[in-house]
C-alpha cells in the first residue's frame, strides 16, 4: 500500500542528496580533532568506499521496483523477521534527529544568542520540521533544491574570498596518520556523512523516473564529496591545526573574512547555511522515521505520527547530551555502532534478493 502520494524529480533526489552530505560537512567538525591535516586523505577514502555502497543501495531499491526500506524488509526476510530489521532502522533513523537538532540548537545558542536558552531553538526548529514533514516528500524536495543552491552559492562564494589566505604549510607534515587513526578517521566519514544516504532507500520508490535514480543519486554523491572536500582543504588551509580545536572550523573561517571593511560579519552566512542544511537533514530523517512507522503498522497515513515523533525527538535532544564532550563522544561510539545499518545488512539484503531472483 502507498502511503506516500507524492512524487518527485531525479534531480530533486540529486539536490537532496547533496544537501544530506553539505549538512554533514558542516556538523562533522570533531573528524578534524582525529586526522588533521591529514583529514582529506581520510575523506577521498571514505568517499571512494561509499561509491560501490550507494551502488548496492540502488541495486537493491532496482531488485524491488516500487519498494522503500520497510517493504524491501518484509520481502527480503519474511514477516517476523522484517519487523526486526525495520524497527532496528526506525531507531537508526530516530536517533539522527534529536542529535542534528541538538547540534543546531547548540550552535544558535552558544554563538549567535548566548542569552537565550537551548529549548527556544529546540521547539522553533521542531515546529518548522513538523509544518515541513507533514505537507509530504514533494514539499521537501523542493524546499531541499532551493535551499542545497544557496548553500552552494555561500560555500564558493566563501572558498574564493578566502583563497588568498590559504597556507599550503598548513597541509604539511602530509600523511601522518598511523593506521589506527586513518580506519577510525575512515569510519568516521563513511558512518555520518557518506552512509547516511542509505535513507534515500525510503525516497527513491517516489521518484518519477525510476530508471534515472541510480545516475542522479550518484551525481549527488560526486558533488557532494566534492563540495565536501572543498570545506575540508578550505579549513585547513586557511585554520591549519587550529581547525582540530574548533567546534565549528567554518564558522571560524567565515569570520576572519574582512575585504576593505566592506564585506565583513560573513559568519552569518555560514549560520544560515548551516540551518539551511541541518534542517533539511533533520526533515529527511523525520521524514522516513514517520513513513517508516507508518509503512510497519500498516497505516494508511504517516501524518498523524508527525506530532508525537517530533514531541519525543525535542525531547531527546534536550536531555541526551549534558555537554559538548558528550556530544562528541556519542558521535565517536555511534559510527561503530551504525556500520551493520549500512554496509552489513544492506550487503545482506542485496544477495539474498539475488539469490531469490
Amino acid at each position: 500500500m502507498k502511503i506516500e502520494k507524492g512524487i518527485i524529480s531525479s534531480s530533486q533526489l540529486m539536490f537532496l542528496i547533496i544537501g544530506l552530505l553539505q549538512a554533514s560537512s558542516l556538523t562533522a567538525a570533531f573528524i578534524v580533532g582525529v586526522t588533521k591535516q591529514d583529514t582529506w586523505l581520510v575523506l577521498l577514502a571514505g568517499f571512494i568506499i561509499s561509491l560501490p555502497l550507494l551502488l548496492v543501495y540502488t541495486s537493491l531499491s532496482k531488485k524491488n521496483p516500487g519498494k522503500n526500506l520497510i517493504e524491501i524488509n518484509n520481502e527480503i526476510y519474511g514477516y517476523y523477521f522484517g519487523i526486526v530489521m525495520s524497527t532496528l532502522y526506525i531507531c537508526f533513523f530516530e536517533f539522527i534527529i534529536p542529535g542534528n537538532l541538538r547540534f543546531i540548537s547548540d550552535f544558535f545558542s552558544t554563538y549567535l544568542f548566548p542569552e537565550t536558552d537551548i529549548s527556544v531553538f529546540v521547539i522553533i526548529t521542531i515546529i518548522i520540521c513538523m509544518y515541513t514533514v507533514k505537507k509530504g516528500i514533494e514539499v521537501i524536495a523542493r524546499s531541499g533544491f532551493i535551499l542545497t543552491i544557496l548553500s552552494i552559492i555561500v560555500s564558493i562564494f566563501i572558498s574564493i574570498v578566502t583563497t588568498k589566505d590559504i597556507q599550503l604549510s598548513n597541509f604539511l607534515p602530509a600523511f601522518q596518520l598511523n593506521l589506527k587513526e586513518f580506519v577510525q578517521g575512515t569510519n568516521l566519514m563513511i558512518s555520518i556523512p557518506f552512509g547516511e544516504i542509505i535513507v534515500f532507500l525510503m525516497i527513491f520508490p517516489y521518484v518519477n523516473q525510476i530508471k534515472q535514480v541510480k545516475k542522479f543519486a550518484f551525481w549527488g554523491l560526486i558533488i557532494g564529496g566534492i563540495l565536501f572536500l572543498n570545506i575540508i582543504f578550505r579549513n585547513i588551509g586557511i585554520l591549519g591545526n587550529i581547525a582540530s580545536i574548533q567546534v565549528l572550523p567554518s564558522y571560524q573561517v567565515a569570520k576572519n573574512i574582512n575585504i576593505g571593511d566592506i564585506i565583513e560579519r560573513t559568519e552569518v552566512l555560514i549560520a544560515v547555511v548551516l540551518l539551511f542544511n541541518v534542517f533539511l537533514k533533520i526533515c529527511i530523517f523525520y521524514y522516513a522515521t514517520v513513513l517508516s512507522i507508518a509503512q510497519l503498522f500498516k497505516l494508511r497515513s504517516y501524518k498523524p505520527l508527525v506530532m508525537p515523533v517530533g514531541i519525543i525527538s525535542a525531547i531527546l535532544s534536550m536531555s541526551m547530551y549534558n555537554s559538548t564532550v558528550d556530544e562528541v563522544y556519542l558521535s565517536s561510539i555511534y559510527s561503530v555502532f551504525v556500520i551493520p545499518f549500512i554496509i552489513l545488512f544492506p550487503i545482506i539484503s542485496l544477495i539474498i534478493a539475488y539469490i531469490r531472483k
